[in-house]
């Protein structure tokens, strides 16, 4: 009986997060891409894959070091003060290569695919902005 009861459970965190992997892979299938427009999209996100990756382990190791500063804050006020402007650069020039990723990815696309792919691309924003705040408020 507690075996069911674990096994249920464990689908049931599971399951969300499979289906979150799988959710843009099946919306760009729902896009009808041709062979051309898949090989430009496939193009353009190779182009921004390391740059997305290099900000985010700065960003990440940035924290790390604001947390160690952290323990004691009077004595590195100043370089915490620097850390946190770092951070609002690296957070800012995501938001950019997003945004230019986005443009990029958008003019390949017929008007269709592209009130598709903005609508989709702004429904994945809310949802990880709710997830955010509910993370920050220990929900």
């Amino acid at each position: 009986m507690t075996f069911v009861v674990f096994f249920l459970l464990l689908c049931l965190f599971i399951t969300p997060s499979l289906r979150a992997q799988n959710s843009y892979y099946e919306f760009e299938r729902g896009l009808q891409l041709t062979e051309p427009q898949r090989a430009q999209v496939e193009d353009i996100r190779n182009r921004y894959i390391n740059e997305w990756q290099s900000l985010r382990m700065e960003s990440s190791r940035k924290r790390g070091e604001l947390r160690e500063l952290s323990r004691d804050p009077e004595a590195n006020s100043a370089r915490i003060g620097r850390i946190q402007g770092e951070l609002q650069e690296l957070d800012t020039a995501r938001h950019n290569s997003y945004q230019q990723y986005r443009s990029e990815v958008s003019r390949t696309l017929n008007q269709r695919q592209r009130e598709q792919y903005n609508s989709f691309c702004d429904q994945e924003r809310k949802q990880n902005m709710q997830r955010l705040r509910m993370r920050r408020h220990g929900r």
